[in-house]
């Protein structure tokens, strides 16, 4: 009797195990089908939003070579790994000729300046500088797995949420991986 309880209650541990493993995988699946949903806030805030992948650390070994590779340069152990975040954002603007202005530094460039870019023609030397700043916000939103009434327990999975403050650029990929111990 005591051998047949300790084989179920193995099996049991196993049988928890497989299914945790499947819901993951059946998760991952989904993700990779979905893209990436862009929207905007106050009228002007560019958000791109997606689902976590959840991959474990030999997964992470196979499928994701290069970025195992800059874990290792920046010198962080497997067993401290949490998450990995990947964005790519474009910057696409036009300026018009009324917003150009002379420089005040030297009389031979032009000049435009914003909140977000810094930019100075000069045409005597052929040399065009130019400075782009951005900024990104990353929210990670849980998203639970039973609800009842105001209660909530458990995780399905982890909605990744980009805001970029910048009117000027786009985010066009992004990507984030937990990494399951």
């Amino acid at each position: 009797m005591l051998a047949m309880c300790i084989a179920i209650s193995i099996l049991w541990n196993m049988y928890s195990k497989e299914k945790k493993e499947r819901q993951r995988q059946e998760s991952n699946v989904s993700v990779l089908n979905d893209s990436v949903k862009h929207s905007t806030i106050r009228d002007s805030l560019n958000v791109a939003s997606i689902s976590a992948l959840n991959y474990t650390v030999d997964e992470l070994k196979k499928y994701r070579a290069a970025d195992l590779r800059l874990i290792k340069d920046l010198k962080i152990k497997n067993k401290n790994l949490e998450s990995l975040t990947k964005v790519n954002t474009t910057i696409i603007d036009t300026i018009y000729k009324d917003r150009w202005h002379i420089s005040p530094t030297n009389p031979d460039c032009l000049e435009y300046k914003d909140r977000w870019a810094t930019i100075e023609a000069c045409f005597k030397d052929s040399i065009v500088s130019y400075a782009v700043r951005d900024s990104l916000d990353i929210v990670v939103d849980r998203i639970p797995k039973h609800r009842f009434l105001w209660w909530q327990w458990g995780t399905k999975g982890y909605k990744v949420n980009v805001v970029n403050f910048n009117p000027h650029s786009k985010i066009g990929y992004l990507e984030y991986i937990r990494v399951a111990k």
